[in-house]
């Protein structure tokens, strides 16, 4: 129900508010499957940052100095742990199951 948007090609003009058209589009399609008394109810919004061309270097930046700051938190994967349980190794860092 709520995107930020991030990253260079985010910034074509319009973007945010076709996002949002189309998946309002696509909810009332694949979702409620046409029924249009129930889509009023459905909450997107896609917020669209002014300075969101460099959120994801700079998240980046935050993410490599972090775990330079702590290399053996519980909240890093290694790759031993990886070659071992594959994309499975994340559900560790989450709360809920993804399936």
């Amino acid at each position: 129900s709520h995107i930020v948007l991030s990253g260079g090609t985010t910034m074509f003009p319009g973007f945010s508010s076709r996002l949002e058209k189309d998946i309002r589009r696509l909810y009332l399609e694949k979702v409620l499957r046409g029924d249009t008394s129930r889509a009023a109810k459905f909450r997107c919004c896609v917020e669209d940052p002014p300075r969101r061309q460099h959120m994801v270097f700079l998240g980046a930046s935050i993410l490599a100095d972090s775990y330079e700051q702590q290399p053996n938190s519980q909240w890093w994967i290694t790759r031993q742990e990886y070659d071992e349980y594959g994309a499975r190794a994340v559900e560790r860092l989450i709360s809920t199951k993804l399936s």
